[in-house]
């Protein structure tokens, strides 16, 4: 194996440090949870062999794998898992560039985790909760040494923390994360010695450090903008790597006030967006055309077709506004600036709102002035993208269709649907994964038809590397196969 250092880029910083819930991204496969998916996408056990429910889905048994070390030699066990249950209490929430620590979000009716022997761990719960496995994958099951956190206060006290194929050697923020192979690993070992991911920003200093090959891949969402990776496929040197991932692009709306307090306002944007058209011209391969609300690779999504009808679009305008015009102002992060083509995006909506009576100005925005207009409610749109932290359709359902939802409240979006607010409330009480599911069914056709955000496509983990340099880089529905890296 190369003792060489493999230099890799990310437009953010991985490793936020020890005051995150989770002190480093998953994509540096430092630490590891209970459950995760495969390349597929697909749920699979990692620390966790297997699971199962008693009858009325109040109590779930999970299984933990034999000789699990953390990198502190600290034993993986049932006693471990319990401990980062009772940091999950403790810290109750906290916030991530990743995905936001919120219990009562993340576990609803999580009373606690109990021993059911060394490698036996059981969860109980208030109300039955027949998907409780799928809210428990990837950053919801994170599992972290016992003496690496403080219990009071949940944060990281040591960068020992993980029983991942890598070890945190060294990271300084906003800079770079160093990790080395632990060679403890329960499973196949790292085929790199050390990797070394830079925080590179500015989407032009990351292409003309692969250029340069100052650095041999990128990783993470929106690494190189569609623009500088056809650009980089034209050298030989490079080659793309892509994968479906977790995230639905999305134009979100203020319909808090008028014109867009109508439904009929938002149906008929959907209707005039040609989502072949803008998918195929502005993402090259990072998206695929998309409309459901919940992403494809949810067990539940249901596909929804993406109907572009410019004539209905224009009927339904005018019944709502009539013959005026209204100005609108759509906000984009420079965050998404520097990972996907936004600004061309935001003027093919530029133009053709003007179809609908909708003059929009655009403004971009820096990641932290742009969060305080939207949070003010000093928007019409903004473009983005919508997470799936996990694949418990609840929290897609209460994040957008809830009247108290945090898009609602964070966003002042304004929805309000009478019906999905009756289904969301006898969730809670529903004991089989069949009524669940007739329900999920239900809200996604509702979200389809009295939109709370307009979504436009299933964003794609789309990653470029210097093929002559390193192989089985592989993208994954979240980063990159860091573990079997290697120089060729």
């Amino acid at each position: 194996m190369e003792s060489n250092e493999i230099v890799l880029a990310a437009p953010r910083d991985i490793a936020p440090g020890p005051k995150d819930p989770y002190f480093v991204s998953s994509i540096a496969m430092v630490w590891e949870p209970l459950i995760g998916v495969d390349a597929q996408g697909s749920m699979v056990g990692v620390l966790a062999t297997h699971w199962e429910s008693n009858e009325d889905n109040t109590e779930w048994t999970f299984y933990l794998k034999d000789n699990v070390t953390f990198h502190d030699g600290t034993i993986f066990n049932s006693d471990a898992v319990i401990r980062n249950v009772q940091r999950w209490q403790a810290m109750r929430t906290k916030p991530s560039p990743f995905y936001s620590f919120n219990i009562k979000a993340m576990y609803p009716g999580l009373i606690n985790a109990t021993a059911g022997g060394d490698n036996v761990v059981i969860f109980h719960l208030k109300s039955p909760d027949p998907v409780f496995p799928e809210r428990l994958i990837n950053f919801s099951s994170a599992m972290f040494s016992p003496n690496s956190f403080d219990l009071k206060t949940g944060d990281f006290i040591n960068a020992d923390i993980g029983t991942g194929p890598f070890k945190l050697k060294e990271y300084k923020k906003n800079q770079y994360v160093l990790l080395s192979r632990n060679e403890m690993y329960h499973g196949n070992l790292a085929q790199a010695d050390t990797i070394r991911i830079r925080a590179i920003p500015n989407a032009d200093t990351r292409y003309a450090a692969l250029k340069a090959e100052e650095i041999v891949g990128v990783v993470d969402i929106g690494a190189i903008p569609p623009a500088l990776t056809r650009d980089l496929l034209k050298d030989e040197r490079f080659a793309l790597s892509t994968n479906n991932n977790t995230l639905n692009q999305v134009l979100t709306v203020n319909q808090s006030k008028w014109p867009f307090s109508d439904p009929r306002m938002i149906r008929a944007i959907s209707l005039i967006i040609h989502r072949d058209d803008v998918i195929n011209t502005y993402f090259s391969g990072q998206a695929v055309p998309y409309g459901s609300i919940l992403n494809s690779l949810n067990p539940y999504a249901i596909p929804m077709a993406t109907i572009y009808d410019e004539t209905q679009a224009k009927s339904l305008a005018h019944e709502v506004m009539g013959n005026q015009r209204v100005k609108a102002s759509l906000l984009i992060p420079q965050y998404g600036i520097n990972r996907y083509s936004y600004k061309e995006v935001g003027q093919y909506y530029q133009a053709i709102f003007k179809e609908l009576g909708i003059d929009v100005s655009i403004t971009i925005l820096e990641g932290a002035a742009h969060k305080k207009l939207v949070s003010l409610g000093q928007y019409d749109f903004s473009l983005g993208t919508m997470g799936m932290s996990s694949y418990a359709p609840e929290g897609i359902f209460r994040t957008y269709l809830a009247e108290n939802g945090s898009m609602n409240r964070l966003y002042h979006v304004g929805y309000y649907d009478e019906r999905a607010e009756l289904l969301l409330n006898n969730l809670k009480t529903d004991i089989t994964k069949e009524a669940h599911i007739i329900k999920y069914n239900e809200l996604q056709k509702i979200s389809s038809e009295h939109m709370p955000v307009v979504v436009f496509g299933s964003d794609r983990t789309t990653l470029v590397y210097n093929q002559q340099k390193i192989e089985g880089f592989q993208a994954l529905t979240y980063g990159v196969s860091l573990d079997t890296i290697h120089w060729r």
